[in-house]
């Protein structure tokens, strides 16, 4: 079996990065991995083509987005006024896909080519600072999502970065998972 690892994707951490992936980008990067079937994706240094890779949205994101939410009510969002309730809508949004996806792998996808070091998300300030991405395709968004609860018992996150490396064993169960939603 080809080897494997979870990306472990973050909600943004600042208001000004909600606004900027609402006026810039679109959408959440979660969202990203929903609707395309192929992408370029943050990956371990040493990501290999064939390798799968397993999409989740973090368990943590609601206490961020919770945060935010207090941030904006209590401090508002005073560098753009007019922004608040482009905001308010944006963390509301989040939340809802925290309801359907949040601390679950949602998908899988395959690293499709060679690995690619580009310092654009560390240089702008974006919450991840990971340098090392590669193409993904083949993603596929799973019927029903695994909620971290049904594997928790034999895969431990990585708290402290990203990306979790899996055995062929924790791939494999995993995948079983995915199979019996």
């Amino acid at each position: 079996m080809a080897s494997a690892f979870i990306t472990n994707i973050a909600f943004p951490k600042s208001l000004e990065e909600v606004l900027l992936f609402v006026n810039e980008v679109g959408r959440y990067h979660v969202e990203e991995i929903l609707t395309e079937s192929n992408t370029e994706w943050t990956v371990p240094k040493d990501a290999v083509k064939g390798e799968t890779v397993f999409f989740m949205h973090s368990k943590t994101s609601i206490d961020t987005i919770r945060r935010l939410k207090r941030q904006l009510q209590s401090e508002g969002f005073d560098s753009r006024p007019d922004a608040y309730d482009t905001i308010a809508d944006a963390l509301d949004h989040g939340e809802e896909l925290y309801r359907r996806i949040g601390g679950c792998v949602f998908a899988k996808g395959v690293v499709s080519g060679d690995v690619i070091v580009d310092e654009n998300a560390r240089n702008s300030g974006l919450h991840w600072s990971s340098i090392y991405y590669a193409p993904i395709s083949d993603i596929e968004v799973f019927d029903k999502p695994v909620s971290i609860n049904q594997f928790r018992e034999f895969i431990f996150i990585s708290r402290t970065g990203a990306i979790t490396k899996l055995t062929d064993e924790q791939t494999a169960k995993l995948l079983e998972l995915a199979r019996q939603a």
